[in-house]
């Protein structure tokens, strides 16, 4: 239950190794540095000018190179679907990244990708341009004249524009001039039209467009007629698209370089992440600080790199009053997993305990109970399973695999002790798998379907068992820190109020006992309201005072009733998974009945009902059983409000840093 130690460090560095050092330290991946401590000096401001100005140039690279990646992974091979999962990431160091890209010429490859993506760009933005002026003059491709018709050249002019149909007709129809002439080009709904007129009767044609709300088209004044113009645009197209298609070849012959590319990526990103961290330091004309948190555990390692420079040194230094540090859970391979569950609710912080080896058990155990179906719990633990096989993924991804695998076999088992297989009636089998239903009967405790008292007497009873863990939790951590009195008087007596039901309990197993399990219960019962009552208000001799506040927080009750009452979702939750999958495999077996199509009907049914089922119940038993845990649970000893150490590390997004064995 306990944190992994962690201790404050100093490591002064001359400029001469600085880089060096640095790199050993991302490469190590042990030290959280955190910024410098030193209040009574300026840090150099040109070491400071120089990191901003680097961190500028590496972030444009960085930019570059990603901008390169997304066009030229457009132009890969595909991959197929299952074979994805297979490609394991290559592992390589920082100088093998380095050694590649500079035999490769990544800088060299990325250019050619941004030049060929500026090309292709530009093609495209030409043929849209095209396109639009296409559908800008298709509506007038019947207007046969040439667009240099439209000149005011002469005693005539004309216009070329569009209205909707009413009103178009009503043009048409009014009494115009006869020095106008009005036509349709083409349309339905909306009109287009061209209006040839004398110049005298100008005016006329103005306070048409006023009148009826249209403006002449923006055309240019060519020589040409609109069909001729857009068989010009389709013709410049065709040409751009061969050009463009011979830039997409050339694309693909970049794109088998895409991982030089990637490495490349990778490589900025470390550098990135070196520069960055470098904002934190403490920096005077020849040396410089780093301040940061590590494991104690590790502070040899670190001592035994950095010594190998006569130019650095290294020392454990005094945290400051104000200063928190960062936790770093330590916990086994099985307990681990949950650490993301602690995480969603917030890390602990450095005076309180892990709550993760606690919450394990328990949680597995609820969402075991939520689900109760050993079929579903059979179905998860075999995914998680594979998936940790095939895809060997790592980091969170790993963890998160691992969880579901531990959740997995839990609901199995609790499923079986208990609960339902993919929600058959074992009842309903034909007598040749009578078999089965004899072996499920030898291997259950109680079938949570039949007996619902029962299973809602055993989801209160591990909700008594839950609380009781959180306040001798408490009362741990309270006589740890040396108050005792606050354990005893404010949290004692809730664990005898929790447990006061267990004698009236054990009278149905020893009957022969009943008088001394009933004084007991009394006992309880009295040891809880009588320290409460006397207790509550220590601070006060006032007797008024003491018994009215001991009064008030005997009222407590109900909050903590209410708490145990909260479990009976378990006994919810449960019953519903295997009611729903039962429904499912009715359902199948009335379409099975159904000529021809039956089978595949009852096959899909089953397959996709069931998956329903047990992605909507799954996430009901997750939701439902942290609910437990942040709500019940952590109320009663846990804060949180920590931060995790994040180490100084390589950052990458492609590769991954080779494990030292």
């Amino acid at each position: 239950m306990a944190l992994d130690p962690v201790q404050k460090v100093e490591i002064t560095v001359h400029n001469s190794v600085t880089d060096k050092v640095i790199e050993e330290l991302q490469e190590l991946s042990l030290v959280q540095i955190d910024p410098h401590s030193i209040k009574d000096w300026e840090s150099e401001k040109e070491a400071i000018q120089s990191t901003e100005k680097a961190l500028i140039e590496l972030n444009k690279e960085v930019i570059d190179t990603e901008r390169a990646l997304r066009f030229i992974e457009k132009y890969e091979p595909k991959v197929p679907f299952l074979k994805k999962f297979s490609i394991e990431p290559e592992q390589v160091s920082k100088d093998g990244l380095k050694r590649i890209i500079d035999e490769k010429n990544a800088t060299q490859i990325r250019e050619e990708a941004l030049a060929i993506e500026k090309e292709i760009n530009d093609i495209e933005s030409t043929i849209k341009d095209h396109n639009q002026k296409i559908d800008e003059l298709l509506p007038l491709s019947n207007f046969n004249a040439p667009l240099s018709f439209l000149s005011d050249e002469g005693k005539t002019e004309a216009v070329i524009s569009k209205l909707n149909f009413e009103d178009f007709e009503t043009i048409v129809n009014s009494a115009i001039s006869d020095l106008v002439h009005v036509e349709k080009i083409s349309g339905e709904e909306t009109i287009f039209f061209y209006i040839i007129f004398h110049k005298s009767v100008k005016e006329e044609i103005e306070r048409l467009e006023k009148d009826f709300h249209f403006e002449p088209l923006s055309l240019q004044d060519i020589s040409r007629t609109p069909s001729e113009i857009i068989n010009g645009y389709k013709e410049k197209i065709r040409e751009m698209e061969s050009v463009r298609d011979r830039l997409s070849l050339k694309a693909s012959e970049v794109a088998k370089e895409a991982a030089i590319l990637r490495f490349y990526y990778d490589y900025l990103q470390t550098e990135v992440e070196k520069e960055s961290v470098k904002e934190r330091f403490f920096y005077t004309e020849k040396v410089l600080v780093i301040n940061g948190w590590m494991r104690e555990r590790d502070y040899k390692v670190l001592k035994e790199v950095v010594g190998n420079h006569q130019e650095a040194s290294v020392e454990i230094i005094e945290k400051e009053e104000e200063e928190i540090p960062p936790v770093v859970f330590k916990n086994n391979k099985i307990v681990s997993p949950f650490e993301m569950i602690v995480t969603l609710y917030s890390p602990p912080n450095p005076k309180e305990i892990d709550p993760t080896p606690i919450l394990m058990p328990f949680y597995a155990l609820f969402f075991g109970i939520c689900l109760t179906e050993a079929g579903y719990g059979l179905v998860i633990a075999l995914t998680c399973f594979l998936g940790l096989k095939i895809l060997k993924p790592r980091n969170s991804m790993k963890k998160f695999l691992n969880l579901f695998l531990i959740l997995g076999v839990s609901t199995f088992v609790i499923g079986a002790l208990i609960g339902t297989v993919f929600g058959i009636n074992f009842d309903m089998l034909p007598e040749n798998l009578s078999w089965l239903r004899e072996a499920r009967y030898k291997i259950m405790i109680f079938d949570s379907s039949k007996d619902i008292l029962t299973f809602f007497a055993m989801s209160l009873a591990l909700g008594v068992i839950h609380l009781i863990t959180g306040y001798i939790i408490k009362m741990y951590m309270l006589i740890k820190s040396g108050d005792w009195v606050e354990a005893v008087c404010d949290h004692l007596p809730w664990v005898f109020l929790l447990l006061s039901p267990v004698p009236k309990v054990l009278i149905k197993v020893l009957p022969a006992q009943e008088s001394l399990l009933n004084f007991l219960f009394y006992v309880l019962l009295a040891l809880w309201a009588g320290i409460l009552l006397l207790f509550s208000e220590r601070n006060s001799w006032n007797p008024v005072k003491r018994l009215g506040k001991g009064l008030f927080t005997l009222y407590g009750v109900s909050g903590v009733l209410g708490d145990v009452l909260s479990y009976s979702r378990l006994l919810a939750l449960g019953l519903a998974t295997g009611v729903v999958a039962g429904v499912m495999n009715t359902l199948a077996g009335m379409i099975r009945q159904i000529p021809v199509i039956g089978i595949v009907g009852m096959v899909a049914v089953l397959l996709g009902g069931h998956l329903f089922n047990l992605f909507i119940s799954g996430l009901s038993a997750f939701v439902h059983s942290i609910r437990l845990q942040f709500m019940e649970f952590f109320t009663k000893f846990y804060t949180g409000e920590g931060e995790l150490l994040e180490t100084f590390s390589e950052k990458r997004k492609y590769t991954y840093v080779p494990v030292k064995k």
